[in-house]
């Protein structure tokens, strides 16, 4: 669909994405980038800051991990930047569709008991039975990534049905569980103001993302939460996180469905979205090298933003390293302690285990997992609902 300039295009980018291998394998210094995007300048900053900060100039094998997987999917970025027609082209979207439609039979069952949910939410006045529907919600969000393809091991999950009935079964692979936390603060929020607003920072597209949806609608049906800023990333990142156009996508095909509920559910986020409740704001900050507790330093106004909010939700394993900043620490120091100075507003962070920055255990947790598998902190077989309250 590029025609005869694609085709030249993609013999570049092919070229330029060469270039990077080699690059990477024989242990080039990191350069900074070339191309015009908006966070260009702010790359090339942090390359100075990292040179300045060690004294030599970083290379793939020689420079903090996290910076060094951020710069190759940014690199990738720029392949594709520097082209005249491919500018916009997303090399990853095709898997995250295929992603999407091997959960086929998880989408239409989630769907058909969110359908249900709302219907009992409107007779629902006992707040154990609302909770219970929170805590479900919640963790459909959590253990979104249990049913999503895992790309980047190339491993299809084909979820068969009921992706509930799991959800028992995995609490006990919670690790911290502060979901009564999390449901107290919206609901302590929504006692003393009219408008509470949540922040969500997503991960995964495809059915993770779906899933975060859900959570969000029922976030806003049971009247919890007033409006949901959402916050996906603006370049195509570690293979198969969320961009505006996979949201798009998601309910332009779900609004052609012959099932009555997933059209009914397109509608219902478009005009949600529409109207403001559900706000989707693109900013770079996602998809720059800094952590967490830089972003008041380096993006003021972002930090604010959060601020305004009763609560930030981060989903997934990279939202975690960048909230701990990807540092080694002892598995028993607290979770404020490891956010380092982050503390816009109470924070939760939704997180299946696949990275080695654990946080906010009891001592021995590791050793005794360890146990059980010596793999456990890179399995995605455990996870953190882990909260910091900010008393406002």
């Amino acid at each position: 669909s590029y025609g005869e300039g694609g085709s030249e295009d993609m013999k570049n980018v092919i070229g330029r994405l060469s270039c990077l291998q080699n690059e990477m394998v024989t242990n080039k210094p990191i350069i900074p980038l070339c191309d015009e995007f908006e966070d260009t300048q702010l790359w090339n900053e942090f390359l100075k800051k990292e040179e300045q900060l060690y004294d030599f100039t970083p290379a793939w094998f020689d420079s903090s991990w996290l910076y060094a997987e951020c710069y190759f999917y940014r690199r990738i970025k720029q392949s594709f930047l520097l082209s005249s027609l491919l500018k916009d082209y997303d090399p990853f979207q095709e898997q995250k569709k295929d992603s999407f439609f091997s959960t086929m039979d998880a989408v239409i069952f989630l769907c058909s008991a969110l359908d249900k949910t709302r219907n009992e939410l409107k007779n629902c006045n006992n707040e154990t039975e609302k909770f219970d529907l929170f805590r479900t919600y919640l963790e459909v969000s959590l253990w979104g990534n249990k049913w999503d393809l895992s790309l980047t091991a190339g491993k299809i999950n084909t979820e068969q049905s009921n992706p509930l009935t799991e959800l028992k079964e995995l609490r006990a692979k919670i690790l911290v569980n502060d979901t009564e936390n999390a449901y107290q603060i919206l609901n302590d929020a929504k006692k003393h103001k009219k408008n509470v607003i949540v922040d969500f920072v997503l991960d995964n597209a495809g059915f993770e993302l779906f899933g975060d949806l859900c959570f969000i609608h029922f976030l806003l049906d049971s009247g919890l939460v007033d409006q949901i800023n959402v916050y996906p990333k603006i370049i195509p990142w570690f293979v198969s996180d969320t961009l505006v156009k996979d949201i798009d996508w998601l309910l332009e095909y779900l609004s052609q469905s012959h099932n009555e509920n997933l059209v009914r559910f397109s509608q219902e986020t478009s005009s949600r979205t529409k109207s403001g409740v559900i706000n989707i704001i693109e900013h770079k900050f996602w998809t720059l090298p800094y952590d967490y507790s830089e972003m008041e330093s380096v993006d003021p106004q972002l930090y604010q933003k959060l601020s305004e909010s009763d609560l930030v939700i981060f989903k997934g394993d990279l939202n975690y390293r960048k909230l701990a900043g990807d540092r080694q620490w002892d598995e028993t120091v607290t979770f404020k302690q490891a956010l380092n100075g982050f503390l816009p507003t109470s924070v939760l962070a939704l997180r299946a285990i696949k990275a080695d920055v654990v946080v906010g255990l009891k001592s021995g947790t590791d050793e005794e997992l360890s146990q059980i598998s010596e793999n456990w902190k890179f399995s995605g077989d455990y996870a953190l609902v882990q909260i910091y309250k900010k008393q406002k």
